[in-house]
């Protein structure tokens, strides 16, 4: 076959997925350097680059959009082939799709919660970028944010989407009302650009008056930011509930920006909660989800 090494592709596919060398060596269990001249390898078979490499952050081209999805379909179509012949020496398990901000602040610190109760369902973590409500056919079910389960799907409302500002309490400390807020940098997510206009205009504040910012590809880097003492972040409740509890955060203010259409869903194909497996994962999934 004419194509690039599966290292180089698998390195791109997950780069394009998470949208960061950094996460996509994680994943990888490789170092970020590795992870970069791998994907330089592929943009040099290809002849184009699939990423713009900037001071601060990684976007993604017109070539990395395209080949994306279709590279992320070739190998979990791959994935599914190898391990429908794989003999599995555990019990059942399911697939469950969401962001990587709600896995890492949310689902995963709560899992073990979840394999202590049923020691015998495995449940995989799958990343997935987007608010696009769909289900690969090798899922299980997806948590997304959205103002309803989508076309021929069922699903359950999880949260709400509520915005609101957070700091590090020494940060915090020197915030009384919105207008300090003048002071302090704006931690701001890329993909999330209108977030901060839209609450500033909410508590009667002209954005542009704010220039001191910085950007982020994700808003888990955003909030840990916040908790590092950087700046203010915004912020929906399951993302920091626990750092709330735990101190390492403050919430500014009551002021919330509200979003009655959306929420998060547990979102799966009608019937799917039969399953036993599935069953006792959504069941779990909503009394955790009422907790917080």
């Amino acid at each position: 076959m004419n194509l690039p090494s599966l290292k180089g592709l698998r390195a791109v596919e997950a780069a394009l997925r998470l949208g960061s060398f950094a996460l996509a060596a994680s994943e990888l269990n490789v170092t970020q350097t590795a992870v970069s001249r791998l994907v330089r390898e592929v943009e040099l078979w290809l002849g184009q680059n699939l990423f713009e490499r900037r001071a601060n952050t990684l976007v993604v081209t017109e070539a990395g959009r395209t080949l994306a999805p279709r590279l992320g379909d070739a190998f979990r179509s791959l994935e599914a082939a190898v391990t429908s012949l794989q003999r599995r020496p555990g019990g059942p398990a399911i697939t469950v799709a969401v962001g990587p901000t709600f896995a890492m602040r949310w689902l995963i610190p709560r899992l073990p919660r979840f394999q202590a109760a049923h020691p015998g369902i495995e449940v995989r973590v799958v990343t997935a970028i987007g608010d696009l409500v769909e289900l690969k056919p090798d899922w299980t079910a997806t948590i997304r944010m959205a103002e309803n389960p989508g076309a021929g799907f069922s699903g359950e409302r999880l949260f709400t989407a509520a915005l609101f500002p957070v700091a590090a309490p020494a940060i915090a400390a020197a915030i009384k009302n919105p207008k300090d807020l003048l002071r302090q940098t704006l931690l701001e997510v890329n993909h999330n650009p209108q977030d901060w206009p839209r609450w500033l205009k909410l508590a009667g504040l002209d954005g542009k008056s704010f220039r001191k910012r910085a950007s982020f590809d994700y808003s888990a880097f955003a909030l840990q930011a916040a908790i590092d003492g950087l700046g203010v972040a915004l912020a929906r409740a399951p993302y920091v509930g626990d750092d709330l509890a735990a101190g390492r955060l403050v919430r500014l203010f009551d002021l919330a920006l509200e979003d009655e259409r959306r929420g998060w869903y547990l979102i799966h194909r009608p019937g799917a909660e039969s399953d036993p497996p599935f069953g006792a994962f959504r069941t779990w999934l909503a009394q955790v989800a009422a907790e917080a």
